[in-house]
């Protein structure tokens, strides 16, 4: 009666490649057995009782390796069952504790990471271990080959919440050699949506550079290169986005140092060694003539004399209080600064006529001139 799966194989009077089928099948019937509810692996290992071992060589061994498979894949499976996954937590708080007993109410009280790490979801690649950080200290996006777009709700919620709540002075998109996703993109099939939806921006950034990639003739370098190019891409996209817009323009004005940085790095798997790309959006002035969203000159006449925080408005949700669209935007910005600069012309022809205060028009004369120097 016990809900265990219990599996037999009595191959005697089958042949040797059969033989293999029916191990294949008992490791399928043992998957199947798991946790019908959804949850997480119950089920211990397989239990394979016969095999028979008394036929001739080349079907023994077979058979044989049949036997390994099955006891393999059995041993897998027990090992992900929910108690080890206990044990393993247990283990995990223990040490945490023996080393900073405060380490949890410290971890519960709040959170104040230093990065935005947007990497691949490849589980070699393990965000906080690999810079040597510990949790807390990094927030954390990962999808199929460190995509930032902007039609992905996920990860512009992930780009909002990091610089307007968090404040996050550093953002790292990271991506990594042997990428699935970008070895995927440079195949031609079909992979079938959503995958191929996903892949198709990688395919994009390959076409965007195909004239460099053309010219790698080893397909594994072309390979490294793509991963390295779709990471700078990735790099290039948040740096597009009107949330780091606002706040790399205020940090700017207040301290002379835009943040959120932002950098492209990639790991390599095969060393674990990770590596700065350089990315710099200077280096992309295209950038800026296209993407630009928030004057920059508007900005600083705003706030340059006044030591106030940025204009923020209510969550409709919490007290807390977010960054709001400011400064202006390029194009309100030229309306704002014609306005002005009509209405100190109206102004000082006006006390030309009246013989005004001479101080005042002194003034005036000043703001005139650094309006039109903007």
């Amino acid at each position: 009666k016990s809900s265990k799966p219990r599996i037999r194989v009595c191959p005697s009077a089958m042949p040797s490649m059969m033989r293999i089928a029916a191990a294949g099948a008992c490791v399928l019937a043992s998957a199947s057995a798991f946790a019908p509810s959804g949850g997480l692996l119950m089920a211990p290992r397989a239990n394979v009782l016969a095999v028979s071992r008394s036929t001739g060589a080349s079907t023994g061994v077979l058979a044989l390796k049949a036997v390994d498979l099955v006891d393999k894949f059995s041993r897998m499976i027990e090992h992900r069952d929910l108690n080890n996954l206990r044990d393993g937590n247990l283990r995990y708080r223990n040490a945490a504790l023996a080393k900073d007993p405060e380490y949890f109410k410290r971890m519960a009280s709040s959170q104040k990471p230093q990065f935005l790490w947007i990497g691949c979801s490849d589980a070699r690649i393990p965000a906080n271990e690999i810079i040597g950080l510990d949790p807390g200290e990094v927030l954390v996006h990962r999808n199929v080959a460190n995509q930032v777009v902007n039609t992905d709700a996920s990860c512009m919620s992930i780009l909002q919440f990091s610089t307007e709540y968090l404040e996050i002075p550093n953002i790292i998109v990271c991506g990594h050699y042997e990428c699935g996703g970008v070895n995927a993109a440079m195949s031609k099939n079909d992979h079938h949506a959503p995958l191929e939806n996903w892949i198709r921006s990688i395919r994009d950034v390959r076409r965007l550079h195909n004239e460099e990639l053309s010219k790698i003739t080893d397909m594994k370098d072309r390979a490294k290169r793509l991963v390295e190019l779709n990471t700078l891409e990735q790099a290039k996209n948040v740096y597009k986005e009107a949330v780091v817009q606002r706040r790399r323009t205020y940090t700017n004005i207040r301290n002379g140092d835009p943040t959120p940085r932002i950098f492209a790095m990639i790991v390599d798997p095969k060393t674990g060694e990770i590596t700065d790309l350089g990315f710099d959006s200077t280096d992309y002035p295209e950038l800026d003539d296209i993407y630009l969203l928030y004057d920059q000159d508007m900005a600083q006449a705003a706030y340059a004399d006044k030591d106030e925080s940025y204009r923020k408005r209510p969550s409709t949700f919490r007290t807390r209080r977010m960054y709001n669209r400011m400064p202006v935007t390029v194009v309100a910005a030229k309306k704002a600064t014609a306005a002005a600069d009509d209405r100190v012309s109206a102004l000082l022809s006006k006390l030309q006529t009246s013989d005004g205060d001479k101080g005042m028009m002194k003034e005036l004369e000043e703001i005139k001139s650094l309006l039109n120097n903007k």
